[in-house]
């Protein structure tokens, strides 16, 4: 193993060496890709050059395992009292590293150091089990299902070494919010349970590894508790940061740097205080407060369930029907009936608090007034629609399997820089960002916009290299886009286009005999098309959960899946089970979504272009992640469909053809026959 440092060419290590020899000793199957071993040369000379970097990494480079093994040898060679936090958007990635990618470089280390590469994992604290809300919900008035699962959960306890959610299989997990960790209900060390705390024990495990892998909202969530989440070994250990599926980011640090409340977070603020239907809540739990208090309370959460239907069902009807969404630009747009019954309630817990004879029961009933008095500043702060210089007020809308939609209030930044540059950027040095979607037109300028690398604010903290990597699939031989003519526009002409497209879906899904994602841009077109396609193939309309709906559509022969925005990212059907996609609109988005909206008014009233600098660069980067379902192995082959006829007929064409792989191109469905025909033949 010592010609790893011959002839070198970057610090030292030669990652030719280590990606076409040694690497085989670990993994006897594997393959070399000249891309992922540029990838890992080029992070880990940022690394030593304490430089962020950026790096576009199409499927199949394999950039998890480029960016495991050269921040583990960094860490090994360079600094030792290093850690590396790998944050991801997506459970199925953090799956993937734990269970194949850092097994392999632990394997990879020890026989290259023969020294120890230490990982975990760490959820969101509501991920672990409380056991002492266990404990006590086990004296609370229970059902006959509530016996059912505290049984199962006892029996998992007796051999999780976890106790974690991801390991638990219950019939009903509704149980779980009553038994799961909440941050503010925590006491620590003052509770009796701490030494066998499944989350303090992998808090103190972070102290220990070289890896530890988060995901996004985990990792923000860390920055505003001061690094308390992800505690580090001393002071002087230094964190170096990947953001994986880093085309998410902008979703998480909005989040993050915004407010919302909802209908269904009072809801579930008033069931845990007192859920009539169960007969249990905070109020059972504090055996030295009164009865009148406690029936005083109860009648207190009564009046909010009350004032909040009253509440959120005015709000709804601000919704125009056809929306989901509308921006708010006014104060109290209606009455507030909602925060004097929260102030209400606040008054009678400020009191029980008084009450109460134990330090447990003053500290959970002072969590709570501590959370009614943030739900009743963030209803105040949107109703004010005060502050709309810094920031987006809107009212969202989501249906759900109740009778009653969900209604969100939210307050959304209109800008990142100034909080990313303060909080982020200028804590942590090394920062790695990757993904396959992240530049446009082979520029970058859009992401680090979007996740505030730019503009700068604080000097020297945001200095980035920037690496695209090529595909290292035969996109030329093994792809076809087909772009068909005569096809009406679909912003001048809806109807017209909506009967062109209809036929040519119907011969692509005959042709090919199903397989086939289609890929809408709205619930709307996609139920249309549903409704009036004919077609003896399967189509499976999104209608249920992602999950649910792709195993549906894998086990169901030759089916056609009809999917609207979670399926244009995050999907992985390799082989002929997906040979065709179909993409009947460019997709862009909706030009008055509140957030939308305002970007764009920023961006034009500072002198700049809203669509070439913010619409048409999101919208290229979902296109790139809608094409990037039907490759996702070497040897895949199919066919990508674009409807649109602006991609040919409009100047910004260019820039998603510009930002889409190297492929043949045709506009004649003959030719499109031809090319499914001899690649079924080949097969």
């Amino acid at each position: 193993m010592t010609n790893i440092k011959k002839n070198s060419q970057v610090s030292n290590i030669n990652f030719e060496e280590i990606f076409n020899h040694y690497l085989k000793e670990v993994l006897p199957d594997f393959e070399p890709r000249k891309q992922q071993t540029l990838m890992a040369k080029e992070i880990f000379k940022a690394l030593v050059e304490n430089k962020k970097i950026i790096v576009e990494a199409p499927t199949g480079v394999g950039k998890s395992l480029a960016y495991l093994i050269s921040v583990s040898i960094y860490m090994k060679e360079k600094n030792k009292n290093a850690r590396a936090i790998v944050s991801t958007y997506t459970k199925t990635l953090q799956q993937q590293l734990l269970q194949k990618d850092l097994p392999i470089v632990k394997e990879f280390i020890k026989t290259l150091y023969d020294e120890e590469l230490k990982y975990t994992v760490m959820y969101g604290s509501e991920n672990y089990i409380c056991l002492q809300r266990f404990q006590e919900l086990k004296k609370e008035n229970l059902t006959a299902e509530d016996i059912i699962s505290i049984a199962q959960i006892q029996n998992w306890l007796s051999y999780t070494e976890t106790g974690c959610i991801e390991e638990l299989e219950l019939e009903d997990l509704s149980i779980w919010d009553e038994i799961n960790r909440e941050p503010d209900l925590c006491r620590a060390k003052k509770c009796k349970f701490y030494e066998q705390c499944f989350y303090y024990k992998n808090i103190h495990k972070l102290k220990e590894v070289d890896v530890v892998v988060v995901n996004h909202h985990l990792f923000f969530a860390n920055i505003f508790y001061s690094g308390k989440l992800l505690p580090k070994a001393s002071k002087d250990f230094e964190d170096i940061v990947i953001f994986d599926e880093a085309h998410d980011l902008e979703d998480v640090i909005l989040q993050w740097l915004g407010y919302n409340i909802s209908n269904t977070q009072i809801k579930f603020l008033c069931k845990q205080i007192y859920n009539p239907n169960k007969s249990r809540g905070l109020i059972t739990k504090l055996p030295s407060l009164s009865d009148n208090l406690k029936e005083s309370i109860i009648n207190s959460i009564m009046e909010i369930n009350a004032a909040s239907g009253q509440f959120f069902t005015e709000l709804s009807l601000k919704i125009p029907k056809e929306k989901n969404e509308i921006r708010i630009f006014e104060p109290n747009i209606v009455e507030d009936v909602i925060t004097p019954a929260l102030s209400e309630l606040l008054n009678k817990l400020k009191l029980a608090r008084n009450q109460v004879d134990t330090d447990e029961e003053f500290f959970k009933i002072n969590s709570f007034c501590k959370r009614i008095i943030n739900f009743i500043g963030t209803i105040s702060f949107w109703l004010k629609c005060e502050d709309t210089k810094n920031f987006i007020y809107w009212l969202e809308k989501e249906e759900t399997k109740r009778k009653t939609p969900k209604i969100t209030l939210r307050i959304t930044p209109l800008e990142v820089a100034n909080e990313m540059q303060q909080k982020v950027y200028s804590v942590y040095d090394k920062i790695v960002f990757t993904s396959a979607t992240l530049c446009v037109n082979n520029q970058y300028e859009f992401f680090k916009s979007s996740v505030g690398l730019i503009p700068e604010i604080i000097n020297g903290c945001t200095e980035t290299k920037q690496v695209t990597l090529s595909s290292p699939f035969d996109f030329k031989n093994n792809v076809l886009l087909y772009l068909p003519e005569n096809i009406p526009n679909p912003k001048e002409e809806t109807e017209t286009f909506k009967i062109a497209i209809i036929n040519i879906i119907s011969k692509l899904i005959n042709l090919t005999k199903g397989n086939t994602f289609v890929l809408f841009t709205s619930f709307e077109l996609m139920k249309w098309v549903y409704e009036n396609i004919q077609t003896n193939f399967k189509i499976l309309i999104q209608n249920t959960t992602k999950y649910k709906l792709l195993e549906q559509y894998k086990s169901t022969e030759n089916s056609v899946l009809f999917g609207v925005d979670t399926f244009w990212q995050g999907v992985d059907i390799p082989g002929e089970k997906l040979i065709s996609i179909i993409i009947p609109k460019l997709p862009f988005d909706v030009p008055d979504h509140p957030v939308v909206e305002a970007k764009a008014e920023k961006i034009d009233l500072e002198g700049g272009d809203s669509f070439k600098d913010y619409i048409l660069p999101n919208a290229v980067i979902k296109l790139k992640q809608g094409f990037g379902r039907l490759i996702r192995r070497k040897t895949d082959w199919g066919i990508i469909t674009i409807l649109d006829p602006r991609i040919r007929t409009r100047w910004y064409g260019k820039y998603f053809l510009n930002s889409l792989p190297e492929c043949s191109i045709t506009m004649d469905f003959e030719k499109v026959v031809e090319f499914y025909k001899k690649r079924k033949t080949n097969q």
